[in-house]
């Protein structure tokens, strides 16, 4: 298992090097490539979410990058995590659940009282297994998916992250 040190904001330095691991992770399923190929735009970490401290990265012991988190506001105490990305070779390992629990930890210390996202059907077992339930279907460029909902309350330490803290 790969241990967490720290979830901390990304700084500006690192936007290449996550909008590569937006593009590996995003690779991992054979079936996007295509679409992924003819619209590039969809790829990658925007300067403006990394000024914002909107994108929070998963770093190992070793500083490496292992994944990454970005949160959208919106109205009426609703926040949506836009984006979730994990290292290939490091999915399954927790990554992911300890970024949604930084997400939402942090969205309920701003105010927020739902979190959001929008989930291709393959992820929706993933979502679920960090309390989102699913809601209405959603059409997307890239095809059907569903729109998932969270109540903004976090769910305590993740489990087998040792040495696992949070950056404010």
């Amino acid at each position: 298992m790969t241990e967490i040190t720290q979830i901390r904001t990304a700084a500006a330095a690192e936007r290449d090097a996550l909008s590569e691991l937006h593009r590996r992770s995003s690779y991992v399923w054979e079936g996007d490539r295509a679409d992924l190929d003819a619209h590039p735009d969809a790829l990658g970490v925007a300067a403006e979410a990394i000024a914002a401290g909107r994108v929070r990265v998963a770093v190992s012991t070793r500083g490496a990058l292992l994944g990454f988190s970005v949160v959208t506001d919106a109205p009426d105490g609703v926040c949506e995590l836009d984006d979730l990305f994990v290292e290939p070779r490091l999915m399954r390992q927790g990554i992911g659940r300890a970024l949604v629990e930084d997400a939402v930890a942090r969205a309920v210390r701003a105010g927020s009282t739902t979190m959001t996202v929008v989930a291709h059907p393959r992820n929706f077992a993933f979502y679920a297994s960090v309390a989102f339930v699913r809601g209405e279907p959603v059409a997307t460029r890239f095809g059907p998916a569903a729109a998932l909902r969270r109540q903004a309350r976090p769910r305590g330490r993740v489990v087998g992250l040792t040495r696992f803290f949070v950056a404010a």
